[in-house]
């Protein structure tokens, strides 16, 4: 049949253009849109630096140290509950309760851990004092801030190399995985990993380390996992691993801290009874 196959090729040629025409559109009006790596870290620090306004509000902390043995192993372990209060910059915590286990044996230490709280909080604050003293005459804070840990405000951009690693996930969310490097080393700047929502630029992760290690710090890694509650960047969770010489003794120890039940409070003058300690937020 001549004429049948005369008729099937005129009729499909110009199909077949045109259908891979539509496919190319269909995918490419589909795809995700690449964003410049500067326009992330922009809309990641506005959304950082807006959210994190100070106020009242308080959180559960439950905080537990392990220290271990050459190989990792817990020796003894240390978990503290307590209740933190954040008021307008300040923070206060009250103690809740703090128990040491070793040796297959747990001890109630809530009274003695409260006691050496107050005393590691007076030297806070006179160390404060000293700072704010030096500051007023013109060096620099010894302390660290947010804009210290992350570095996408725009005073302190100029000090890291950004790099755009691809894309992961954090608890099911799509993010942006940013690296930043120190272009110069120095024990005082953080270098590591971001975690950015695709959706919202909200940061949601940090994996972060020395970018260089003091002396007595062989091994030093952070992650601080965060999260927006009432329009306010707050903590979920953070995990420490430290691994240093300090004077004579070899320290391998893990510290995790998780944070639950945020409250807002009401304005008023009013403080905890019993409040182990107050101090300045860095």
């Amino acid at each position: 049949m001549p004429g049948r196959k005369f008729l099937c090729k005129k009729s499909v040629r110009p199909f077949f253009p045109a259908f891979f025409l539509f496919l190319l559109w269909s995918w490419l009006s589909g795809a995700p849109q690449e964003i410049p790596l500067e326009k992330i870290i922009e809309k990641a620090s506005e959304r950082l630096f807006a959210a994190n306004q100070d106020g009242r509000w308080e959180a559960l902390a439950v905080s537990t140290q392990t220290d271990a043995d050459r190989n990792w192993r817990p020796e003894k372990v240390r978990q503290v509950t307590r209740r933190i209060r954040f008021n307008e910059g300040l923070v206060e915590e009250e103690i809740l309760q703090a128990v040491e286990m070793e040796k297959g044996r747990t001890k109630d230490i809530t009274e003695e851990y409260r006691r050496e709280r107050l005393e590691a909080q007076r030297k806070m604050r006179e160390q404060r004092e000293k700072s704010q003293a030096a500051e007023r005459g013109g060096r620099r804070r010894n302390s660290m801030n947010l804009e210290e840990v992350i570095p996408f405000s725009q005073k302190n951009r100029n000090h890291y190399d950004f790099f755009l690693r691809g894309e992961t996930e954090v608890n099911g969310e799509k993010c942006y995985l940013l690296e930043a490097r120190a272009r110069e080393k120095k024990d005082s700047l953080l270098e590591g990993l971001f975690y950015i929502s695709q959706n919202s630029f909200d940061l949601k992760r940090l994996e972060l380390t020395p970018s260089r290690k003091p002396g007595v710090l062989k091994e030093f890694l952070m992650r601080i996992d965060l999260d927006t509650w009432q329009d306010r960047t707050v903590i979920k969770k953070t995990w420490i691993k430290i691994h240093g010489s300090f004077l004579i003794k070899n320290i391998r120890r893990i510290v995790e801290e998780e944070y639950s039940d945020y409250r807002l409070l009401e304005s008023g003058p009013e403080r905890w009874r019993g409040a182990s300690s107050e101090f300045q937020a860095a």
